[in-house]
């Protein structure tokens, strides 16, 4: 869904809050309109922002993810859109795969996600990630998985495991590239990313990160 244009003139004077609703997951969510964009945010974090989704935005332009060759991609975790958004001009993606454990959080995905993203098939399942990972069972693989996992802005323990990893490195295709966001703004974060770099290369002996504002994205490519 577009915004009216009246509102997005004035959503870059200041933010217009658009709706709240509960979740059991996260709280209260907040939809708002700033800067023209869509905004998803919880009390202490920001899950989705169109354009302005800093943390994808500055992977995908140090990869130049518009030139790799992707067909199908799964997003784990999906606020309103905001990396679909970020991909409306890659000239390859046919079909997007996006898994949220949240039905408030799918149900405002399908209500904001961008209209103009017509030209890819797009398919929602309110589903447990590590659960929907386990039971698909089709033989096609993802060129791209984004994982962008937070409740609040914390990462759920049971993706900090190599059991979630290894269900990612076997649902990538043979020459696929995974991006797994985790913050990195306190000094909280900063400590259990360090832990999590151990196991991230456990897993992926060949990954590496990318700082992209407050976030550190894992990257493996195979």
């Amino acid at each position: 869904m577009e915004p009216a244009w009246h509102l997005k003139v004035l959503s870059y004077f200041y933010d217009i809050p658009i709706e709240k609703i509960h979740s059991d997951y996260s709280g209260t969510l907040e939809v708002s309109l700033h800067r023209g964009e869509w905004k998803l945010s919880t009390f202490n974090a920001i899950y989705s922002f169109g354009k302005y989704y800093t943390s994808y935005k500055g992977a995908f332009n140090q990869l130049d993810i518009q030139q790799f060759p992707a067909k199908n991609i799964l997003l784990l975790g999906v606020g309103l859109g905001s990396i679909v958004r970020l991909l409306q001009h890659h000239p390859t993606i046919q079909e997007i795969t996006a898994v949220d454990i949240d039905p408030v959080i799918i149900g405002l995905a399908k209500k904001y996600w961008p209209d103009s993203q017509s030209k890819f098939r797009s398919i929602f399942f309110a589903q447990d990630a590590i659960q929907w990972l386990k039971d698909f069972s089709s033989q096609n693989k993802f060129d791209l998985i984004l994982s962008d996992v937070f409740i609040d802005d914390s990462t759920p323990e049971s993706m900090l495991t190599q059991q979630y990893l290894q269900l990612l490195k076997e649902r990538l295709s043979t020459r696929g590239i995974l991006i797994y966001s985790k913050l990195q703004y306190t000094e909280a974060h900063k400590a259990a990313n360090l832990s999590f770099d151990k196991t991230f290369v456990q897993v992926f002996p060949s990954g590496f990160t990318l700082q992209a504002q407050y976030n550190k994205m894992y990257i493996h490519r195979q």
